[in-house]
């Protein structure tokens, strides 16, 4: 096999696998997407994230192509605070004159 006949078929093999995938999962990636939207008073509307990821040996003559589909819905919360070990050694935290 060319070379290039060798990319056409990574490409292909690549593009039926995510196919398969993505038409296999879809329902579960919706359903996961409006499922978190529920719980996000700040998302204007449920966002699907679709992740795929292809590997393969990049120099060999029959490779095998592996394709991944990754989803899920994203929960984040944060805190912040400064700390300042003099200030507390010196008594000065607290609002107190």
């Amino acid at each position: 096999m060319s070379t290039n006949e060798v990319k056409a078929a990574v490409i292909a093999s690549a593009a039926q696998q995510f196919r398969a995938l993505f038409e296999t999962h879809y329902d579960a990636v919706r359903k996961s997407a409006t499922e978190s939207f529920v719980d996000d008073d700040a998302a204007s509307e449920p966002r699907a994230k679709v992740t795929a990821t292809v590997e393969f040996d990049a120099l060999a003559h029959a490779p095998i192509v592996t394709v991944r589909l990754g989803w899920s819905a994203r929960f984040k919360d944060e805190s912040q605070q400064e700390v300042d070990p003099l200030q507390s050694k010196l008594g000065l935290e607290g609002g107190a004159a």
